[in-house]
């Protein structure tokens, strides 16, 4: 038996067709738990930074709030979004996803080593 890629066709006899690979129903389940709580906490934390920044207006706890943000719930947002559109190589989700994430350690490493000045 050939496995099949996930395949999206449009037209009259429109379909979606999406194979799950590495787990049954209870991992996939999981996995996407998982996925989605790590969002939930990542969304909150960047949050409680631009809270902590409209209360202090300092520039550091903003670029904080960026570097988070950039670290993590846009980084999920892609993979999410470029994940499930067939037409985005998985190049192009991954580069993408490690050049968020590393412009986000980036901007928090600024703020840690330069914020001080």
């Amino acid at each position: 038996m050939t496995a099949h890629p996930p395949t999206l066709r449009v037209g009259a006899d429109s379909y979606a067709q999406v194979t799950v690979e590495g787990g049954g129903t209870v991992v996939g389940l999981l996995a996407i738990a998982t996925f989605l709580v790590a969002t939930a906490l990542s969304v909150l934390v960047t949050y409680r930074f631009v809270q902590g920044y409209r209360r202090s207006r300092a520039t550091p706890i903003l670029l904080l709030a960026v570097g988070m943000f950039l670290l993590a719930p846009a980084p999920m947002f892609v993979r999410f979004v470029a994940g499930n559109l067939v037409v985005v190589p998985s190049t192009v989700r991954v580069l993408t996803t490690s050049l968020l994430e590393s412009a986000g350690l980036l901007t928090i490493l600024v703020v840690v080593y330069g914020g001080s000045r």
